[in-house]
């Protein structure tokens, strides 16, 4: 597996902890980004839960790497509010309000959180890196290592692993662009599932003896450190 942690170390590119995963149907399929395109990819979203232990920090992260993507295409770290104000999903971050189906609905899990939408890498056209509880990796993206160890999971295991609902630790790499008009989106680069949560659809993960699994601590994220809380006039 390619290493998520040196891809970018000019402040674009953050982990995210316990993240609820929604619209996972595209990890194991690639999936059309709009009724008006025939590009099929890879794609997920992310809620960050507003009653979550890791809101605060979550949102820092976002902030300021949306801030980060500014600098780097436009010398403003302001610009997602600007770009916000004019064309608010022109950012890939935003308020679950916004997020609604052709009824003008929120979707369920969204409202009253925040939530992002990216694709995977190259445009969507590969994977995010894909890891589950037990620190497997999925085969096709797995070193020989991992293989003769037998720390692997299949692309038919996806949809029971990253299920809508569960939590998941996303690292997310944002990027400014002008193609269109200005932007600012997201490339979700791995995603490490917690397997637990409720799924959205209803329902339980379909998993066999999780009370055999080690616990999941703090130690078994990517890193990060504590950042601080964003302004309300972040958002």
């Amino acid at each position: 597996m390619s290493n998520v942690l040196e891809k970018s170390d000019d402040g674009r590119t953050v982990m995210l902890r316990r993240m609820r995963l929604s619209f996972t149907d595209a990890l194991k399929d690639k999936k059309r980004t709009s009724e008006e395109s025939d590009k099929l990819s890879h794609t997920c979203n992310a809620i960050n839960e507003k009653s979550g232990k890791f809101y605060d920090e979550n949102q820092a992260k976002i902030v300021s790497a949306l801030q980060a993507a500014g600098v780097i295409q436009w010398k403003n770290e302001g610009a997602y509010k600007s770009i916000r104000e004019d064309s608010p999903k022109r950012v890939c971050a935003r308020p679950g309000v916004s997020f609604k189906n052709r009824e003008g609905k929120v979707y369920e899990g969204y409202e009253g959180n925040f939530a992002i939408t990216g694709k995977g890498p190259g445009a969507g056209d590969r994977r995010p890196e894909l890891i589950d509880r037990g620190k497997r990796v999925l085969r096709e993206q797995a070193t020989p290592e991992f293989i003769k160890a037998g720390r692997v999971f299949d692309v038919g295991d996806i949809l029971s692993i990253f299920y809508p609902g569960t939590y998941a630790d996303v690292w997310v790499s944002f990027y400014g662009t002008d193609k269109g008009s200005r932007g600012i989106f997201c490339s979700i680069e791995r995603i490490r599932s917690y397997q637990e949560g409720e799924r959205m659809a209803g329902g339980r993960p379909d998993l066999d003896d999780i009370d055999e699994l080690e616990d999941l601590d703090d130690g078994d994220s990517f890193g990060g450190s504590p950042a601080a809380a964003p302004s309300d006039d972040d958002w």
